[in-house]
Formats: structure tokens, C-alpha cells, sequence
């Protein structure tokens, strides 16, 4: 029997629902070498490929990402961040083949916030493939990806010395924000 006091109230709540894997920003892109570059939603058996990826980044790339320098990701992190719910969250992985091997070399992140106007944008790319444009294309993913969810504002924090994502963000147009601890804070309003 139900205590008396129990009230169902979740006909007032929405129902959490888990969204399909969104096949739909499956896409190609090409490097300048000429290879191809898979450009996909993270799934939760990348998880191997993301722990190789971020574990074999410089010291360099670690704190241009992560603020500090990583040499253990927890498991649970790895899970975390490639069991995502695609209606909160839209990481898209630029994977390649190697050697009849599959390899992530890239991701951009679009987490929305409390506020589903705003969404925060994080973006990392592996040490070997920088320079390359790759940064720029999955920036321009998620952006697209942020404008579909009608978000207005998207904003990153970026370390100030990484100062090639800093010129990337300031052609795209975003405003730039020092804050404290070398951090600078990128806001790009999206019509």
C-alpha cells in the first residue's frame, strides 16, 4: 500500500527520454594530404579510441584543453564523456584509418546549458594533425549543430596562450574575455 502522503506528480515533470544516436551529422571531410576524415557523433564504444587519443597528447595540448596537464584519465571520465544524452550534448569525433585502424583525432563538444539559449563549446585536436584546418571544420560542425538547437550564444573558455584558437575564435567573430589564471573566455552571439 502507498503512504497516504505519496503524491504521483509526474504528470508536472518531463519524462526523461534518451534520444537516438543523431546519424544525421554523419559526414566526410578531407585533409590537405587527402585524407579522409570521418566526422561522427561520439558513441560509447569510442571510449578506447578516446582514451588512446587523449593520452597521447603533448603536455602542451593538455593544458591548452584541460587547463593542466592530465596524465591519468579516470575511466569513469572516458565513460562520461563518450556516454552522452545527444539532446544535452553533441560531441562530434573526427576519426580517420590508419593502417586499416581506426583513430579519433579530433573532438568538438556543444554541451547546452541550464539555459538551452547558451551552450558552451569545447574543442581538441590531436598534436599530429594541427594546423591542418581540422580544428576550424569541427568548430564549424558544432556551431552548425548549436544553430539547428537554436542556441544564441556560444561561448568557450580558450588557455591565452594557445593563441591559434584565439585568432580562429576572433575571425569567426567571437568577443574575447581575459579572466584570471591565463584563461580567456570566447562568446560568439548566433543569429
Amino acid at each position: 500500500m502507498l503512504d497516504p502522503s505519496y503524491s504521483d506528480q509526474s504528470s508536472s515533470r518531463p519524462h526523461l527520454i534518451i534520444s537516438p544516436y543523431p546519424a544525421k551529422y554523419i559526414t566526410h571531410w578531407v585533409l590537405p594530404d587527402g585524407a579522409d576524415v570521418l566526422l561522427r557523433p561520439i558513441r560509447p564504444e569510442d571510449e578506447p579510441l578516446e582514451h588512446e587519443m587523449l593520452t597521447s597528447l603533448s603536455e602542451k595540448t593538455l593544458k591548452e584543453r584541460f587547463f593542466q596537464v592530465v596524465k591519468q584519465i579516470p575511466h569513469e571520465v572516458h565513460v562520461r564523456m563518450c556516454n552522452i544524452d545527444y539532446e544535452r550534448e553533441v560531441a562530434i569525433v573526427a576519426e580517420i584509418r590508419q593502417e586499416n585502424k581506426r583513430r579519433m583525432i579530433g573532438i568538438g563538444r556543444l554541451i547546452l546549458d541550464a539555459d538551452p539559449k547558451k551552450a558552451e563549446i569545447a574543442v581538441v585536436v590531436h598534436d599530429a594533425f594541427q594546423s591542418k584546418g581540422l580544428g576550424y571544420k569541427l568548430v564549424d560542425t558544432i556551431i552548425g549543430i548549436a544553430h539547428e538547437k537554436s542556441v544564441e550564444e556560444a561561448y568557450g573558455y580558450v588557455h591565452s596562450d594557445n593563441t591559434k584558437m584565439l585568432n580562429m575564435c576572433t575571425r569567426l567573430g567571437c568577443v574575447t574575455e581575459p579572466l584570471e589564471e591565463g584563461i580567456t573566455r570566447v562568446v560568439l552571439k548566433l543569429e
